[in-house]
């Protein structure tokens, strides 16, 4: 099991509105996310962590890495739940520029300690991610296989239901 540490630090490194992500889906309003509105949120850091691709091959290490939680993006948002069992059937759909796509569930972010890892990173090692061009990256620091979910260049969070 791999061993990572979630801290929370509100300094900011970065003043930068290029770029950015939508959130979209079953949101009362589909809205765009910059790297300047996450500034403004409380951040959190997750520090070494072992980069794995979905073999299983180790990619390299993390030391530092610092993002606002998408359980922060998505609890800003007025979700449309309209039964109380309707959370057990969402999921959310994350693509990236490239169209390379991946899916948490509502209940694994919610309702797992995976979730409490899940982020948009705005640093890595103490750089901006894409210095200067505003881009940001989706990494979930709780899976064993960083790789399979790890978007970079993050350009859409589309919750869905399913039926």
């Amino acid at each position: 099991m791999q061993e990572h540490s979630i801290g929370y630090n509100n300094s900011r490194t970065e003043n930068s509105t290029i770029g950015g992500f939508c959130l979209s889906g079953r949101v009362e309003k589909t809205s765009t996310w910059t790297r300047q509105d996450l500034l403004a949120m409380e951040a959190v850091e997750a520090n070494d962590i072992l980069l794995a691709c979905g073999s299983g091959e180790h990619k390299g290490r993390i030391s530092q890495c610092r993002g606002v939680l998408l359980t922060d993006i998505i609890n800003s948002a007025k979700v449309i739940v309209t039964d109380h069992n309707d959370t057990k059937k969402m999921f959310v759909v994350a693509s990236a520029t490239d169209g390379y796509t991946t899916v948490f569930s509502w209940q694994e972010i919610f309702n797992t300690s995976v979730g409490a890892g899940i982020m948009i990173m705005l640093e890595k090692d103490g750089k901006p991610v894409y210095e200067g061009r505003g881009s940001m990256d989706l990494f979930s620091v709780g899976d064993f296989l960083t790789g399979p979910r790890y978007v970079k260049r993050l350009a859409n969070l589309d919750i869905r239901m399913l039926g």
